[in-house]
C-alpha cells in the first residue's frame, strides 16, 4: 500500500506513473491493467467511484482511465467530482455504449481523450502516455 501524503497539499500531486482504472467490468479492468503494467505503469483498478475516491487519500493518479457507464453510476459524475477534489488529473473516457455521442465525450476530455470499446491496445498505451505527460510525469 502507498504511504499517505505528509502534507495536505500533496493530495493534488500526481503519483509519477500511477494510472487508475475505474470500470465495473472486471475483465476490462484486468485486461487494461495487464496492458499498462507491461508498459511500465503502476496500475490500480477500481470497480466503483467509492473505491477510487478512497484510494485518493494516498494522492492523485497521473492519469485516470474511466468507463462512462459504471453500472448504476455515471463516469461523468465521477469525473466532475474529481475535477473539484483533484483538479488537473488527465482523464481518458472509455465506453461501449453507442448512445453516448462523440461530441459529449470530446467536450469533456478532448478529441484524443476517449476510446470506444473495443479499442486497440497500442492506441490506449499512447493515450495514457500523452495524458501522463500532460502532468509532466512520464514512465
Amino acid at each position: 500500500m502507498r504511504q499517505g501524503p505528509e502534507q495536505p497539499d500533496d493530495l493534488a500531486m500526481p503519483r509519477r506513473d500511477w494510472v487508475a482504472i475505474v470500470d465495473d467490468d472486471a475483465a476490462m479492468r484486468s485486461a487494461l491493467a495487464r496492458l499498462l503494467r507491461v508498459e511500465g505503469f503502476t496500475v490500480d483498478t477500481f470497480a466503483t467511484s467509492l473505491e477510487f475516491f478512497t484510494a485518493l487519500a494516498d494522492g492523485a493518479p497521473a492519469c485516470l482511465v474511466l468507463d462512462v457507464q459504471l453500472g448504476s453510476e455515471s463516469g461523468f459524475d465521477l469525473q466532475d467530482r474529481l475535477a473539484v477534489s483533484h483538479p488537473g488529473v488527465p482523464v481518458i473516457l472509455i465506453t461501449g455504449h453507442a448512445r453516448i455521442s462523440s461530441a459529449e465525450l470530446t467536450r469533456r476530455v478532448g478529441a484524443d481523450g476517449f476510446a470506444r470499446k473495443p479499442f486497440d491496445g497500442n492506441v490506449m498505451i499512447e493515450m495514457v502516455r500523452r495524458r501522463t505527460e500532460m502532468r509532466g510525469k512520464t514512465v
